[in-house]
């Protein structure tokens, strides 16, 4: 019995491991590919679908009408789509359970902000000063492993996937620091500057993660009713003394933003531009603070530009609401391990306080939606699966639970067919005299 276990146990590891580092390599190199050298896109033979859950979605074209060799790479972006799509949560589900069990349900009395796909609309940004080029890193030289994994590479691999998932644009921006401000001002300005491409720019820090891959940002929008007036919305820390701003009252979170441009991008350029040039002092006294101390562009935003923005609106008042959301902190911030906080990341997780665990929130997502094909495609397949429970065993033979046929030993079969009760169907019928 021991044995038995040892191997249940072997074959089990072996289930869950092996998708997953397929996958994070695939995912790597599909993306990065380019930064990591020529070298690495050799074209590989392509050769077709399996007969897994989607085998009809994922069929290649005939032979006659596509090349001999594709670069399996370039296919990447299609395949994920195409390979969570049997899990993707429709944009106007009503409700929609979190990986901690909590249901979360749209408005039922507002009406929906998006009932279609806004696609390549919506870009999930990363912006980084870093070089990332040590091993483990999204640029060195050699390919990253899950073993020897950096933090940041966990996280913008899971925002690559998310948006190739969806249909989304990614981008990833190199960029230079200021001379005169810490880098994380940096995540402003180019926002500012994609918002001239895109309708929605979603800006994640590297330890901000979807824990459902498979859940729509577009529902997101719909349950937060954030509508198309809104310019900007970030996610409220934690109600303790660090984290307050200047009148006392939480800040938000700029690891997280969804920024739009979809109401009036006039308004949404010079909102930006009045944040980005906040430490300047322009137009906020007292802002050059935070040009180096923490929390940088988050506490400029939380102690001035919130409370004067535009034509000096103001979060305080109903109209100043409607450009500026805060998100509450247990849906988009935190973790399930700092619950305490009150932020406990239902929808998006920020693992601010727990910066270690990011790679096994990447496998954690990742096999949450591929063990469920993987046991689709294995066990719902009836030419993989054979089903003998209807038959009895006798000696060196597999006989009919009816008596219509038996199975010798050598196994062939010994009477009438028994196809059918081998696959689960009814026995087949007696032969006529």
């Amino acid at each position: 019995m021991t044995g038995r276990l040892g191997i249940l146990h072997s074959w089990r590891r072996v289930l869950l491991l092996l998708p997953l580092t397929l996958v994070i390599v695939g995912l790597i190199v599909g993306f990065f590919n380019e930064a990591l050298g020529p070298n690495l896109s050799q074209s590989i033979p392509f050769f077709g679908g399996s007969r897994g859950p989607i085998y009809q979605e994922c069929v290649p074209p005939p032979l006659s009408d596509r090349p001999p060799t594709v670069n399996a790479f370039e296919l990447l972006p299609h395949l994920l789509r195409q390979l969570w799509a049997p899990l993707l949560v429709p944009l106007t589900e009503p409700a929609f359970t979190t990986r901690d069990g909590t249901i979360k349900k749209l408005p039922a009395d507002k009406p929906l902000i998006h009932t279609h796909p806004l696609g390549k609309r919506i870009c999930i940004l990363d912006v980084d000063t870093r070089e990332l080029d040590e091993k483990g890193d999204i640029f060195a030289s050699t390919l990253p492993k899950f073993s020897n994994i950096k933090l940041q590479t966990s996280g913008y691999v899971s925002h690559y996937l998310y948006a190739m998932v969806h249909g989304y644009t990614y981008k990833f921006l190199r960029v230079p620091t200021y001379k005169d401000r810490a880098p994380h001002w940096t995540k402003v300005i180019f926002t500012k500057e994609l918002l001239k491409e895109y309708d929605i720019v979603v800006m994640l820090d590297y330890d901000t993660m979807f824990p459902s891959p498979e859940l729509p940002f577009e529902w997101l929008l719909n349950y937060w009713q954030i509508d198309r007036d809104v310019i900007v919305a970030m996610s409220e820390d934690p109600n303790v003394g660090q984290n307050m701003d200047r009148k006392g009252k939480p800040n938000v979170n700029s690891g997280f933003i969804i920024a739009q441009s979809m109401g009036d991008p006039q308004k949404t350029q010079e909102l930006f531009k009045d944040w980005a040039e906040c430490p300047d002092e322009k137009r906020y006294k007292g802002c050059a603070e935070y040009k180096d101390v923490i929390f940088h562009e988050q506490s400029g935003f939380s102690s001035f530009v919130r409370y004067d923005f535009l034509n000096g609106l103001s979060v305080e008042t109903e109209e100043g609401r409607k450009y500026v959301r805060a998100l509450p902190c247990s849906e988009a911030n935190g973790i399930p391990d700092v619950k305490d906080t009150g932020c406990i990341g239902h929808l998006v997780r920020h693992f601010w306080g727990h910066k270690f665990a990011t790679p096994r929130e990447l496998s954690e997502s990742i096999l949450e939606n591929l063990v469920p094909l993987l046991a689709k495609a294995a066990f719902g397949d009836m030419d993989i699966v054979r089903d003998y429970r209807g038959m009895v065993l006798e000696g060196g033979q597999i006989v009919d639970a009816n008596g219509f046929g038996k199975m010798g030993a050598g196994g062939a079969n010994e009477g009438a067919d028994l196809k059918g009760g081998h696959e689960g169907g009814d026995p087949p019928a007696p032969a006529p005299p």
